[in-house]
C-alpha cells in the first residue's frame, strides 16, 4: 500500500447523463480541511463530529472531495465552492457521491492481535509455557 495520496487521481460517479469526479482518496490535508471546516462551524475538535453537524460535515466532504463534473445541468457552471454550496442535496447522484468518499476514506481495520491463526491457534508459534 502507497504511504502517499495521488492528489490528482480523480474517481467518476455517474447517474444518468450526469458525472462527478472525485477525489480517489483524501490526503492527510484534505482530510484536515474537512476537519477545520467542522471545527470552524462549531461541531466538535475532535474526528468525531457531533450528530447535529452530519449535513454540514457531508457538504464539508463534497467541497473538499468534488473536484469535476459534467453533464447538461452542469454546463456552464464551474466546479467550485461557492456552486457546491448551491447544489440541491436531495438529488439522488449526492447520495451516491457521499458513499463513494466515505468508502474511499474509511479506516482500515487494524488486524486483531487475538485472532485465531489460519490452522484456529491464537498462539501459533508460541513457546510452550513452562511447567511449575
Amino acid at each position: 500500500m502507497p504511504m502517499f495520496v495521488d492528489v490528482n487521481a480523480r474517481t467518476p460517479i455517474t447517474l444518468g447523463e450526469h458525472t462527478v469526479y472525485i477525489r480517489s482518496k483524501m490526503s492527510a490535508g484534505v482530510r484536515a480541511a474537512v476537519q477545520d471546516e467542522m471545527r470552524a462551524r462549531g461541531f466538535g475538535a475532535q474526528e468525531d463530529v457531533q450528530v447535529s453537524g452530519m449535513g454540514s460535515y457531508r457538504l464539508a466532504l463534497l467541497i473538499h472531495n468534488v473536484v469535476a463534473w459534467e453533464g447538461p445541468e452542469f454546463t456552464g457552471i464551474p466546479c467550485k465552492r461557492s456552486n457546491i454550496e448551491r447544489l440541491d442535496l436531495d438529488e439522488p447522484i449526492w447520495d451516491l457521491v457521499a458513499d463513494e468518499i466515505g468508502k474511499r476514506n474509511a479506516p482500515k481495520e487494524s488486524p486483531d492481535p487475538n485472532s485465531p491463526m489460519s490452522n484456529g491457534s491464537t498462539t501459533d508459534g508460541a513457546a510452550p509455557l513452562a511447567e511449575l
